[in-house]
C-alpha cells in the first residue's frame, strides 16, 4: 500500500483520527477534520514544531487501537512521524500521508549496496560504483531505503538487444 497520498481521503469508521503536521501542512487536512466533525468522532488536530521523539513517542503510545492517522508537511517532519508511528504499532493501513516538497529517498543499489540519496529521479547513477540504477518501489523499513535495481538500458544496451 502506498502510504504516501497526491490527495489524502477521509477514512471512515475508525474509533478516533489524529490530524498531525508542521506550520505548511495544515491547510490539506482542514476538509479532513470538518468531515470528522460532520461524522461525529474524536479527534486530535496537532501542528508540531519543535517536540521531541519522547513526547511523540508517548503521545503515540497513548493512542488506542482503532485509531487513524494523517500526517502533512515537509519530507523530514512526515517521515520522522510515520517511523514513530510504527514504532507505537501502528500500520500500514493505519495512516496516510501528504508529502509537501520534494521527497528524499535512500537507495540502495544492487551490485555493490552502497546507500544513494534520490529525489524524484526514475533512474540515478550510483555514487560508490557508477552503475545505473533504476528506482523501484520495494522498501526496507529496517534499511528505510529503496532498492535500485541495475538499470536494463545498461545490462542490454540501448536498442534491447542481448
Amino acid at each position: 500500500m502506498n502510504l504516501v497520498q497526491k490527495e489524502l481521503l477521509f477514512t471512515k469508521g475508525k474509533r478516533k483520527y489524529l490530524f498531525c503536521a508542521d506550520a505548511r501542512g495544515a491547510e490539506p487536512l482542514y476538509i479532513l477534520v470538518n468531515q470528522a466533525i460532520e461524522e461525529k468522532v474524536p479527534f486530535d488536530f496537532l501542528v508540531f514544531e519543535h517536540e521531541s521523539d519522547d513526547f511523540l513517542n508517548l503521545w503515540l503510545n497513548q493512542q488506542k487501537m482503532g485509531t487513524y492517522l494523517y500526517l502533512s508537511g515537509d519530507w523530514e517532519f512526515v517521515n520522522r512521524l510515520k517511523n514513530l508511528a510504527f514504532e507505537a504499532g501502528f500500520s500500514d493501513h493505519e495512516m496516510q500521508m501528504n508529502i509537501l516538497g520534494p521527497i528524499t529517498k535512500k537507495l540502495i543499489c544492487s551490485k555493490c549496496h552502497g546507500v544513494n540519496d534520490v529525489e524524484d529521479d526514475p533512474n540515478i547513477t550510483c555514487e560508490h560504483c557508477g552503475i545505473e540504477l533504476e528506482v523501484s518501489s520495494h522498501y526496507s523499513r529496517l534499511l528505510e531505503a529503496y532498492l535500485g535495481y541495475t538499470s536494463i538500458k545498461q545490462s542490454f544496451g540501448h536498442n534491447g538487444g542481448a
